[in-house]
């Protein structure tokens, strides 16, 4: 949306005529009347920069207190205005206003009290999911209470103008209307820096439990946030609506210029959001302006300022302090043939025994199959959260669609082509993924939605004008499959697809591209540290992803003779990540399910047998999503299946064993010889030096021990060495050569592994799978092989070594999170282990395991080095442990060498006894250490 160009309109007669023609362009910026349009319509720019700033500061207010980024906001914003609209000339204006912000807030309230409060421990995509769901429940009362159609409401701002120069004169409502957003904006950053309540709001953010500590109840902090923010939200709505009109969608969208500009601020800073805001009205006016073709260009000035922000603070990686939040449940990607072809003649059977709805509605939910089971890939399986699926299917349904209509492609080769050219289009919004994830990566693929509707699909000059494109009759290997003539063919035509599709993404799940993408989706620098492209995995989750979308789109199309591309509306897409939801997100049959779910799908036609619930389906299905979030989040399909795993618990079943051959068979393993050395490397944190030209050499079958107290750089070495941070001087080498422009994946092929003192295990596959991730090739051939039919599971020669030095055989089927913790610390390390690493560098293996345990763990290192001829770098805490396991030691303090040398004179050195263990035990210890010598 534009709202400079809705002031224009309303004040054309100060505005002078439009600056349409060549003289006008650009390229006469700098002189005469062009220097005034510039000025012209980068104050009509701050009218939209005021609305923008009130609902975005809005969402840094509610995201300072709770954590949770509010794609309801918008929502709000219309509560606030609808309130407006009934109540204006009905009581005095103030009234009117303040009965609709007092609305908005209380609807925030009930949101954190009723919904937020109890998701607090679900993940982000969890809690986004449950704030678009309140976006389909507000805008769909809207609808029922007020319908679709535009309402022109009276605003209360002056309505005179302002004169700039002799040029230059605009409405006055814009610049109250920035005012109003400015003052309040000061009011702000002055109450959340300088009151108590602020500086609770700060705390809330970094630790609720400390806040909790300190007698401050965070629930409290999140209420009052909740109801302030949403508000602001109601407050511009009001302020919003004379100026764009009433129209539900309209209003709701402006969520989108909103949280660009609260990303500029990094939802924290109001004074920078306020910022943000105006820059991007002043773009968008701008825009407007100058760039008259094509139409609908000017949406795209705040993905561009999303685009620009991620590029800047965005991370390839997470930090280390990134946790990766749990995610729903995923598949197994196994199916059952017998019960496909059930399913599918069962389907096909019944559309010649009901009438054409019943085939409108096969139609209808295969179509829409298509774009669940996209979701699955892209955000089930990796984990990257896409508001863009549905416009996806839009450009698929676009390209073929036109090829027909306007080059004569046949039917179905058009849609394949269509298919092609949009597997493209959803790698580049793989872009953002790189840099971003969660959150900011939803705000990104929904803005890109926004620009691919009202940019393409919009466009009549490319979709064939207001009659929309034109198709002629569908033929498929010369059998008559037009919907039109036989809608039961073209029905069965689109449940095959979808069967296809399935197989095609449980093929995926189950294939080394799938271990993959739940890799990535688990832990990225997990997935990275065993030379996993996360980049690639990203890139192949969005391909495929857009690919089916696109198919899907494009069979929806040739559904109808004509096709009109408007109704590709962006919240379609909030709508569909619903249904995915609501099914199972990573499951196949939860793609399936969210076809059925569909407005006019199975589920929703076989209800309307019964009774009419056309108008309110998708208002009940919000509802129902709601409370599924609470109760249930990983959808319908995982529920039964835990239904199914309780029964089966009473059925005799046989037990399944690993993969590897009985462990008296499998040979020893020998790496590849090579030597790490770290030549005076240091590290900096802006002005904190963390590492300060440390040097140590690990050389082949080598176990070196690097301590050190908490703080004194130690897992920063090895953050070093393995590429995680860039260090700000010295020199890597790995088997003599540099190593230091290398990516974190590159250096993992090389042979440099990691474990994580966390562990890191990817806890949405077993054991085995974990291994598998592991030790197999990374090869880019398996992203395509994989769509037709995945390689066999075969462990490396190191990975059965792996398994068999680890004793892991007994545990390959089962999940980390059921094994004992000194299991999943082995687990952690023999995944390492399965890479065969010339140098393997140990992050606190031994935290948290008894003596026993770490006397275990102690003989595998050594066994690592000697059998395998491993270079063994060990980071830990534990000095005893160190003592024993290691041949040098290294001391450093303060990111600052001390000294090196065997275990006993390094733990007798008085700098090592003052600056670790600090005391006479520590030589008693060492006398206890050469005894066991």
């Amino acid at each position: 949306m534009s709202i400079e160009s809705d002031l224009l309109d309303k004040h054309q007669a100060s505005m002078g005529p439009p600056a349409s023609s060549a003289e006008h362009r650009p390229a006469g910026v700098i002189k005469g009347a062009t220097l005034n349009d510039f000025l012209k319509f980068a104050l009509l720019g701050l009218g939209s920069g005021g609305a923008y700033a009130l609902l975005a500061s809005g969402a840094v207010v509610i995201y300072r207190g709770s954590g949770v980024v509010n794609f309801a906001q918008g929502s709000f914003a219309l509560v606030g205005a609808y309130t407006y609209y009934e109540l204006h000339g009905r009581t005095a204006t103030w009234v009117a206003v303040a009965a609709a912000v007092v609305l908005a807030a209380v609807f925030g309230l009930a949101t954190q009290e009723l919904i937020m409060w109890r998701m607090r421990a679900s993940s982000p995509l969890a809690r986004i999911v449950a704030t678009l769901a309140i976006v389909v429940v507000i805008s769909q009362i809207a609808v029922l209470r007020f319908g679709d159609t535009l309402r022109f409401v009276d605003g209360f701002l002056p309505n005179g103008s302002v004169q700039v120069n002799s040029a230059v004169i605009i409405p006055a409502g814009g610049l109250w209307l920035f005012g109003i957003a400015a003052v309040l904006t000061v009011g702000l950053w002055a109450f959340y820096r300088y009151s108590k309540f602020g500086l609770a709001t700060s705390a809330v953010a970094e630790n609720q439990e400390a806040l909790a500590c300190l007698g401050r109840s965070p629930r409290s902090v999140a209420r009052i946030n909740w109801t302030i923010g949403a508000g602001l939200a109601g407050l511009a709505g009001v302020l919003l609506v004379p100026i764009t009109g009433l129209d539900q969608a309209v209003v709701a969208l402006v969520i989108i210029p909103a949280l660009s500009a609260a990303l500029v601020g990094g939802f924290v800073s109001f004074p920078l959001t306020l910022l943000g805001a105006a820059v991007i009205g002043i773009l968008e006016s701008e825009t407007t302006h100058w760039i008259t073709s094509p139409p609908g260009l000017n949406v795209a000035v705040p993905f561009a300022v999303i685009l620009f922000i991620l590029l800047v603070r965005g991370k390839a990686l997470p930090l280390r302090s990134f946790r990766a939040d749990r995610l729903p449940s995923v598949g197994s990607g196994r199916i059952s043939p017998t019960w496909v072809m059930v399913g599918l003649v069962v389907t096909v059977g019944s559309l010649y025994l009901f009438d054409n709805t019943w085939s409108q509605a096969v139609t209808a939910s295969a179509t829409a199959a298509l774009i669940g089971l996209s979701l699955v890939v892209v955000t089930g399986y990796a984990g990257q959260i896409s508001l863009a699926q549905y416009a996806f299917a839009g450009i698929g349904g676009f390209i073929a669609s036109r090829l027909t209509a306007a080059a004569g492609v046949p039917f179905p080769w058009s849609i394949v082509l269509g298919v092609l050219a949009t597997v493209p289009v959803g790698m580049i919004f793989a872009l953002p993924a790189v840099r971003a994830r969660g959150v900011n990566l939803a705000v990104a693929t929904l803005g890109g939605a926004v620009v691919i509707e009202s940019v393409v699909l919009s466009n009549t000059d490319w979709t064939g004008g207001v009659q929309g494109t034109q198709l002629p009759s569908r033929v498929l290997f010369g059998l008559d499959v037009d919907y039109i003539d036989d809608p039961p063919r073209y029905a069965a035509l689109c449940a095959v697809v979808v069967c296809l599709a399935a197989l095609v993404v449980a093929n995926v799940r189950r294939g080394q591209s799938g271990r993959r993408l739940l890799a990535v989706r688990d832990n990225e620098r997990a997935a990275a540290s065993l030379g996993i492209s996360v980049v690639g995995a990203k890139t192949y989750a969005f391909g495929i992803g857009a690919g089916l979308a696109a198919l899907g789109g494009g069979l929806a199309a040739f559904q109808f003779s004509s096709v009109d591309f408007t109704t590709y509306a962006p919240l379609t897409d909030v709508n569909f990540l619903m249904y995915a939801v609501i099914g199972g997100l990573a499951y196949n049959l939860g793609g399936i399910t969210a076809g059925f779910l569909v407005l006019g799908g199975l589920v929703q036609v076989i209800i309307g047998y019964f009774v009419d619930i056309t108008h309110t389906w998708d208002l009940i299905l919000g509802i129902l999503l709601l409370i599924q979030l609470t109760f249930t989040p990983d959808g319908i399909v995982r529920h039964q299946i835990d239904v199914i795993t309780k029964v089966r618990r009473f059925l005799p079943r046989r037990r399944r064993t690993g993969l590897a051959p009985p462990l008296a068979t499998i040979p020893s393993y020998r790496t590849k010889p090579k030597m790490l050395e770290l030549r005076d490397v240091t590290v900096r944190y802006g002005g904190t030096t963390a590492l300060d030209s440390v040097s140590l050499t690990v050389r082949p079958g080598e176990v070196v021990g690097l301590i050190g107290p908490n703080g004194a750089g130690k897992t920063t070495l090895i953050d070093a060495a393995t590429g995680f941070v860039r260090p700000a001087g010295g020199r890597i080498l790995f088997d003599g050569k540099p190593v230091d422009g290398l990516s974190v994946q590159q250096r993992a092929k090389l042979g440099l592994i990691r474990s994580w003192q966390s562990l890191e295990l990817f806890e949405d596959m077993n054991v085995e799978e974990n291994l598998l991730t592991a030790s197999e090739s990374r090869s880019m051939s398996v992203y395509l092989s994989d769509l037709v039919r995945p390689r066999r599971r075969a462990h490396t020669k190191a990975g059965l070594a792996a398994i068999a030095q680890f004793s892991l055989d007994d545990s390959l089927t089962r999940q980390p999170t059921d094994l004992p913790y000194a299991v999943r610390r082995l687990v952690g390390i023999a995944r390492s282990v399965a890479m065969a690493p010339s140098v393997l560098l140990l992050d606190e293996p031994a935290a948290g395991l008894d003596d026993k345990s770490t006397g275990e763990l102690v003989t595998l290192i050594r066994q690592l080095a000697a059998d395998w001829g491993m270079g063994i770098l060990l980071v830990e805490h534990d000095v005893s442990m160190v003592m024993r396991a290691c041949d040098t030691v290294v001391a450093i303090d303060f990111g600052r060498h001390i000294v090196t040398g065997p275990p006993e004179d390094v733990r007798s050195d008085p700098r090592v006894i003052e600056a670790y263990l600090g005391g006479h035990d520590l030589v008693e210890d060492v006398g206890t250490v050469r005894a066991e010598r």
